[in-house]
Protein backbone atom coordinates (compact mmCIF):
# COMPACT_ATOMS: atom_id res chain seq x y z
CA UNK A 1 0.00 0.00 0.00
CA UNK A 2 1.09 3.59 -0.79
CA UNK A 3 2.06 5.79 1.77
CA UNK A 4 -0.68 8.16 0.68
CA UNK A 5 -3.42 5.33 0.45
CA UNK A 6 -5.66 5.05 3.20
CA UNK A 7 -7.72 1.79 4.21
CA UNK A 8 -11.02 1.12 4.94
CA UNK A 9 -12.82 -2.09 6.28
CA UNK A 10 -16.94 -2.03 6.27
CA UNK A 11 -19.26 -4.77 6.61
CA UNK A 12 -21.99 -4.76 4.05
CA UNK A 13 -25.55 -4.12 4.65
CA UNK A 14 -26.11 -7.92 4.24
CA UNK A 15 -22.93 -8.79 6.32
CA UNK A 16 -20.56 -9.33 3.64
CA UNK A 17 -16.60 -7.86 4.38
CA UNK A 18 -15.53 -5.01 2.29
CA UNK A 19 -11.75 -3.82 2.09
CA UNK A 20 -10.95 -0.37 0.07
CA UNK A 21 -7.94 1.36 -0.22
CA UNK A 22 -8.10 5.05 -1.10
CA UNK A 23 -5.39 5.95 -3.38
CA UNK A 24 -7.54 9.35 -4.85
CA UNK A 25 -10.79 10.82 -4.38
CA UNK A 26 -11.62 8.80 -7.48
CA UNK A 27 -9.18 5.61 -7.26
CA UNK A 28 -10.69 2.62 -5.03
CA UNK A 29 -9.02 -0.62 -4.56
CA UNK A 30 -9.91 -3.48 -2.54
CA UNK A 31 -11.45 -6.40 -2.21
CA UNK A 32 -15.62 -7.63 -1.55
CA UNK A 33 -17.07 -11.40 -0.11
CA UNK A 34 -19.45 -12.56 -2.68
CA UNK A 35 -23.01 -13.97 -1.56
CA UNK A 36 -21.21 -17.21 -2.43
CA UNK A 37 -18.56 -16.52 -0.21
CA UNK A 38 -15.67 -15.78 -2.29
CA UNK A 39 -13.90 -12.73 -1.50
CA UNK A 40 -12.81 -10.77 -4.91
CA UNK A 41 -10.67 -7.78 -5.66
CA UNK A 42 -11.97 -4.91 -7.21
CA UNK A 43 -10.78 -1.40 -8.22
CA UNK A 44 -12.69 1.74 -9.26
CA UNK A 45 -12.47 4.61 -10.69
CA UNK A 46 -14.40 7.76 -10.76
CA UNK A 47 -14.44 9.62 -14.31
CA UNK A 48 -16.95 12.82 -13.95
CA UNK A 49 -20.04 11.78 -12.61
CA UNK A 50 -19.25 8.04 -13.82
CA UNK A 51 -17.65 5.44 -11.58
CA UNK A 52 -15.99 2.59 -13.52
CA UNK A 53 -16.02 -0.83 -11.58
CA UNK A 54 -14.10 -3.20 -12.49
CA UNK A 55 -14.74 -7.08 -10.01
CA UNK A 56 -14.48 -10.51 -11.30
CA UNK A 57 -13.45 -9.98 -14.91
CA UNK A 58 -16.38 -7.84 -15.24
CA UNK A 59 -16.88 -3.96 -15.84
CA UNK A 60 -20.02 -1.87 -14.62
CA UNK A 61 -20.76 1.89 -14.96
CA UNK A 62 -22.88 3.28 -12.53
CA UNK A 63 -24.00 7.06 -13.29
CA UNK A 64 -26.21 9.20 -10.99
CA UNK A 65 -30.16 9.06 -12.18
CA UNK A 66 -31.01 11.62 -14.04
CA UNK A 67 -32.88 14.62 -12.48
CA UNK A 68 -36.69 13.40 -14.24
CA UNK A 69 -35.98 10.36 -12.65
CA UNK A 70 -34.63 11.68 -9.25
CA UNK A 71 -37.66 13.96 -8.80
CA UNK A 72 -40.33 11.27 -9.86
CA UNK A 73 -39.10 9.02 -6.83
CA UNK A 74 -39.15 12.23 -4.54
CA UNK A 75 -42.40 13.33 -5.78
CA UNK A 76 -40.69 17.02 -6.65
CA UNK A 77 -40.94 18.80 -9.96
CA UNK A 78 -38.80 18.01 -12.81
CA UNK A 79 -35.57 19.34 -13.94
CA UNK A 80 -32.51 18.82 -16.23
CA UNK A 81 -29.22 19.79 -15.87
CA UNK A 82 -28.23 20.38 -19.16
CA UNK A 83 -24.71 19.44 -18.97
CA UNK A 84 -21.37 20.37 -21.63
CA UNK A 85 -20.49 17.12 -23.84
CA UNK A 86 -17.11 18.43 -24.15
CA UNK A 87 -14.33 20.44 -22.14
CA UNK A 88 -13.75 23.76 -23.70
CA UNK A 89 -14.84 27.36 -23.60
CA UNK A 90 -18.48 28.33 -24.14
CA UNK A 91 -19.04 30.72 -27.08
CA UNK A 92 -22.19 31.67 -27.01
CA UNK A 93 -25.39 31.32 -24.51
CA UNK A 94 -28.30 31.63 -26.29
CA UNK A 95 -30.85 31.54 -23.34
CA UNK A 96 -31.22 33.35 -20.27
CA UNK A 97 -33.35 32.67 -16.54
CA UNK A 98 -37.36 32.16 -17.26
CA UNK A 99 -36.98 32.05 -21.23
CA UNK A 100 -39.32 29.43 -22.44
CA UNK A 101 -37.72 27.30 -24.93
CA UNK A 102 -38.95 23.96 -27.38
CA UNK A 103 -36.88 20.77 -27.99
CA UNK A 104 -34.25 21.21 -30.30
CA UNK A 105 -33.67 24.92 -29.59
CA UNK A 106 -29.78 26.09 -28.88
CA UNK A 107 -29.27 26.75 -25.84
CA UNK A 108 -25.56 27.08 -25.33
CA UNK A 109 -22.08 26.93 -27.91
CA UNK A 110 -18.89 25.24 -26.92
CA UNK A 111 -16.09 25.45 -28.61
CA UNK A 112 -13.80 22.54 -28.52
CA UNK A 113 -10.37 21.69 -30.29
CA UNK A 114 -11.38 24.55 -32.92
CA UNK A 115 -14.86 22.81 -33.20
CA UNK A 116 -18.18 24.15 -32.20
CA UNK A 117 -20.81 21.96 -30.53
CA UNK A 118 -24.31 23.38 -29.93
CA UNK A 119 -26.07 22.17 -26.97
CA UNK A 120 -29.66 22.27 -27.77
CA UNK A 121 -32.76 21.48 -25.28
CA UNK A 122 -33.87 18.16 -25.05
CA UNK A 123 -36.97 19.16 -24.24
CA UNK A 124 -40.05 21.97 -23.98
CA UNK A 125 -39.45 23.55 -21.28
CA UNK A 126 -38.55 26.90 -19.05
CA UNK A 127 -34.53 27.68 -18.04
CA UNK A 128 -34.46 28.27 -14.64
CA UNK A 129 -30.41 28.65 -13.95
CA UNK A 130 -27.98 29.74 -16.65
CA UNK A 131 -24.59 28.61 -15.00
CA UNK A 132 -22.22 29.86 -17.18
CA UNK A 133 -21.45 32.93 -19.30
CA UNK A 134 -19.39 33.42 -23.05
CA UNK A 135 -15.65 32.87 -22.39
CA UNK A 136 -16.49 30.22 -19.13
CA UNK A 137 -14.17 27.35 -19.48
CA UNK A 138 -16.08 24.44 -18.84
CA UNK A 139 -15.16 20.69 -18.39
CA UNK A 140 -16.86 17.85 -19.83
CA UNK A 141 -20.10 16.90 -17.99
CA UNK A 142 -20.40 20.66 -16.09
CA UNK A 143 -24.09 21.76 -15.76
CA UNK A 144 -24.70 24.63 -18.45
CA UNK A 145 -28.24 25.44 -17.98
CA UNK A 146 -30.98 23.97 -15.71
CA UNK A 147 -34.11 23.53 -17.39
CA UNK A 148 -37.62 22.39 -15.54
CA UNK A 149 -40.86 21.76 -17.18
CA UNK A 150 -43.33 24.38 -17.98
CA UNK A 151 -46.24 25.18 -15.31
CA UNK A 152 -49.00 22.73 -16.77
CA UNK A 153 -47.21 19.99 -17.88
Amino acid sequence: MSPSAEMIEAPASDGAEIEVKLFSPSRWEGSVQLHDGRTVPFLAHRYGQQVHVWISGESYVFSPPTPIARARRSGQQASDDIVSPVPGVVITVHVAADDTVTAGQDLVIVESMKTEQIVKSPRDGVVQRVSVEEGDRVDKGMRLVVLVPEVGE
